[in-house]
């Protein structure tokens, strides 16, 4: 009986340790994926860059950024601050030890699609002199807010709608087509000036002398081209 109950025991023993090492090995797992998903800095050294908005779109803690398009760190915070009696957002930017941001680089909030997750978006400048700093306080390029866009859209409506209820388009209509017919008055006036054969442009165009003249003009310079470089000499009158 003394022999079962030990054998029992070393049974539950071993089952323990089999369900403690299946445990340590799905953690590891986990611990593994996270890393390689999420793509933490524990093994990395980071330093902060702040960046000042008036508007941040969407932006949190945990968004990526990117720098040339490549994820370098991502969002710690986001927070409202009053300067000059005004909101602004600033955003605290961890980016990883190593990757260094040149000054007077943009910073902008970008999306991953047209209603896709906000990060954010750092571009470098044409030409690099000097870099960043942990820290560093940075001017952001704010996104134009979408409710803008609906308001501008909205006066632009109204007032398109105010002028054609005040008849505007109506009476600028009528003025066209006044104009149009003034128009067509005068062209039919310059041809039947033209068939007539009277006036300048009736003569120059029905009046087969001008060309006779120049054709002949044209027949004596190619029989005798040296006129084109005579000059008749000036006669001097003498004063006695």
């Amino acid at each position: 009986m003394l022999r079962l109950v030990r054998f029992g025991n070393i049974r539950n023993f071993i089952n323990e340790i089999k369900i403690g090492a299946f445990t340590l090995f799905a953690l590891l797992i986990l611990f593994f994926a996270l890393l390689s998903v999420r793509e933490l800095t524990f093994f990395k050294g980071t330093y902060i860059l702040r960046a000042k908005f008036d508007f941040a779109e969407g932006l949190r803690p945990a968004s990526p950024v990117r720098f040339c398009g490549v994820d370098v760190g991502e969002v710690k915070e986001v927070e409202v601050i009053e300067e000059e009696d005004k909101p602004l957002v600033i955003v605290h930017a961890k980016i990883e030890q190593g990757i260094r941001i040149p000054m007077n680089s943009y910073f902008f909030v970008n999306s991953l699609s047209l209603f896709g997750e906000k990060y954010l978006e750092i571009a470098p400048p044409e030409k690099v002199t000097e870099y960043l700093g942990p820290n560093a306080l940075v001017e952001g390029i704010s996104p134009i807010p979408l409710f803008n866009l609906f308001a501008t859209f909205n006066k632009t409506m109204k007032e398109v709608s105010e002028f054609v209820k005040e008849g505007k388009i109506k009476t600028t209509f009528e003025n066209t087509l006044v104009n149009l017919e003034d128009i067509s008055v005068e062209i039919k006036d310059l041809v039947k000036t033209l068939n007539s054969r009277a006036g300048t442009f009736g003569k120059l165009i029905y009046d087969d002398s001008l060309y006779k003249r120049t054709e002949e003009f044209i027949e004596d310079l190619q029989q005798h081209p040296w006129k084109l470089l005579y000059k008749p000499k000036k006669t001097k009158e003498r004063n006695k």
